[in-house]
């Protein structure tokens, strides 16, 4: 399964987006979203799960969640906009939904800074941001693998 994972556009989508995407069987949108047009346009390349961010106004935080969580292919994965640690009492929340099993993926968005590291079992994974440069930032998105077992391959590529 290929994924595609997205966050912080702020209403404006880099075109280059469509063709980093274009063959993908879903995409996360890790928050700020900035106008419901974004997931329209992205749901023309796949399903899109979201959830809102802190400039996020209705309809939008009404339509997506502050925190999602999901198995897919086996892989346990949980999205947010702001992350503030694992210990964080929204994923403990969501984790007991799935019997205390182990964090996979978390991905989160918020800093525009593309970001990967591994915390034990767990990937980290900031795609960036993928609107407008802001501050020093490179404009990013993710992709994602799940493969047998469960594994999880993330890579961050740049727009620019």
């Amino acid at each position: 399964m290929k994924i595609g994972v997205i966050s912080d556009n702020h209403g404006y989508m880099n075109p280059k987006v469509f063709s980093v995407f274009e063959h993908v069987d879903l995409i996360l949108h890790a928050g700020d979203i900035g106008s419901e047009d974004i997931i329209t346009s992205l749901e023309t390349l796949a399903p899109v799960q979201a959830v809102h961010g802190n400039i996020d106004t209705f309809p939008l935080v009404s339509r997506y969640p502050e925190v999602l969580s999901t198995m897919l292919q086996g892989a346990m994965i949980c999205m947010m906009h702001e992350f503030r640690g694992l210990d964080d009492p929204r994923i403990l929340a969501k984790m007991a939904n799935f019997g205390g099993r182990d964090l996979d993926l978390l991905i989160y968005g918020h800093s525009h800074q593309a970001k990967l590291e591994r915390i034990g079992g767990t990937y980290l994974f900031n795609p960036g941001s993928a609107g407008k440069r802001r501050f020093s930032l490179r404009p990013a998105v993710g992709l994602l693998k799940i493969e047998a077992q469960n594994r999880v391959v993330p890579e961050i590529v740049y727009l620019d």
